[in-house]
């Protein structure tokens, strides 16, 4: 038989209880949100992920939370685990420490297009040239009128072609090999082979 003391310290403990899970409990006091803004993401495929949790983010949205909360006292890294097909998107304020029970809100994601690089051939009569735009490299053959490179270029980002290899009996210049990418894809790129 229960006393009545005893009755009311069991309803006082279940009511501590609740009003606990009604506040979040206490895992709200131990970790907080991980998030941040978007710009520049007008198509699906970005997944964001930070060593706990990850995230596919929808097209056209501004902001972005991840799943999982981040301890308070540990450190959080946000990476791009992959790209939409014709955006090139870079993280910043990524990195940091979670220090305190404010969520983290201020990591920023920026997309840009990716667009391709190439351009026109004169005078190409041999086989063998190669042109390179860093680690990117593209083959035209004998006779090839037109080029582009396999890899795409994020807007805003740098480019410089060189010839690599020359073609058997010919030398190939670039008279304009370098530039930075705008919003569409350069074309006008020459070579010229004699």
């Amino acid at each position: 038989m229960h006393t009545p003391v005893r009755s009311l310290r069991r309803f006082v403990a279940c009511a501590l209880l609740a009003s606990l899970a009604a506040c979040g409990g206490s895992s709200n006091t131990t970790s907080v949100n991980l998030g941040g803004n978007v710009t520049g993401l007008t198509e699906v495929g970005l997944i964001l992920g930070n060593g706990i949790s990850s995230v596919a983010l929808a097209a056209n949205v501004s902001t972005f939370t991840f799943p999982s909360r981040v301890l308070i006292g540990s450190n959080y890294q946000v990476v791009v685990q992959a790209l939409p097909p014709s955006l090139i998107c870079t993280v910043t304020n990524g990195t940091g420490f979670a220090g305190d029970k404010n969520d983290i809100n201020n990591v920023q994601v920026t997309c840009v297009s990716r667009n391709s690089l190439g351009g026109t051939i004169t005078g190409l009569t041999a086989p063998n040239l190669r042109l390179a735009n860093g680690s990117d490299t593209v083959s035209p053959p004998a006779g090839a009128q037109s080029f582009t490179f396999p890899g795409k270029i994020g807007q805003g980002f740098s480019y410089g072609v060189t010839v690599v290899n020359q073609p058997t009996g010919q030398t190939c210049t670039v008279p304009n090999p370098s530039g930075v990418m705008g919003s569409t894809n350069i074309t006008s790129l020459q070579v010229i082979c004699q």
